[in-house]
């Protein structure tokens, strides 16, 4: 008789995530950065075991897609992924704090001092715009509309070192911005956002005085949030 195999289900449930929509054509660009969102929003835990085909089922895409986006997700240490079958997404180790903050310093100081002195007016006035919103959502719980605004600004800060620093950066900034979220809750009590805040808001009204301390400093800020969040030390 022939043996039935049971298909491996994940170890956390898919039920929060919803199908995914797009007008178009479903690319495996725009799939990777929805399944980057929904493992840094938390929809899909860190160190989650998921199955690959109940996934596609729950997103409603084919596989192919969803393999490309794994694919992705792994070079960038997010999960790692077994050919057609499991994705573990990578768990956060507390201890990584120091290497993921130290890499983005040294990299986003390096792209800060070649993009800052070719800065115009637009691009002030969209790193000003982001700074704004940061501010107006600096104690929101949401952390969303903030996420973004400071994304935003951060990418507005290095586009002149090239493409590959810039996929290379935004490798280590995902990985920061898992640490972050985690301890979002001590990092809003600790006055964190507001800090970096008042640091980017002074950047913006001295752009071209902007050196690698500048953004040592404000990237620093987050990383002691991080660890402190991390020890349960984080108090106002």
């Amino acid at each position: 008789m022939p043996r039935i195999q049971r298909r491996r289900r994940s170890s956390v449930s898919l039920d929060a995530i919803k199908p995914y929509r797009l007008n178009g054509t479903t690319t495996a660009g725009s799939f990777h950065e929805h399944l980057r969102r929904l493992i840094l929003d938390g929809a899909i835990p860190n160190g989650a075991s998921i199955s690959q085909v109940e996934l596609a089922e729950r997103l409603g895409v084919s596989r192919t897609p969803l393999r490309e986006a794994m694919r992705m997700l792994q070079a960038e240490g997010i999960v790692h992924a077994e050919h057609n079958r499991r994705a573990h997404v990578t768990a956060l180790d507390v201890g990584d704090i120091d290497t993921v903050y130290g890499c983005r310093v040294l990299l986003e100081a390096t792209g800060v001092l070649v993009t800052v002195p070719l800065l115009d007016g637009s691009k002030i006035t969209e790193l000003t715009e982001a700074v704004a919103t940061m501010r107006k959502h600096a104690t929101d719980p949401n952390a969303e509309i903030w996420a973004r605004a400071h994304r935003r600004f951060h990418r507005a800060l290095v586009p002149e070192a090239g493409r590959e620093f810039a996929r290379t950066l935004s490798a280590y900034f995902d990985r920061a911005e898992r640490f972050r979220r985690v301890f979002q809750t001590e990092e809003i009590a600790g006055g964190v956002r507001l800090l970096e805040e008042s640091a980017l808001g002074s950047s913006c009204a001295h752009p071209h005085g902007a050196d690698r301390s500048g953004a040592r400093a404000h990237v620093g800020t987050h990383r002691t949030a991080a660890l402190l969040g991390s020890r349960g030390d984080l108090t106002l």
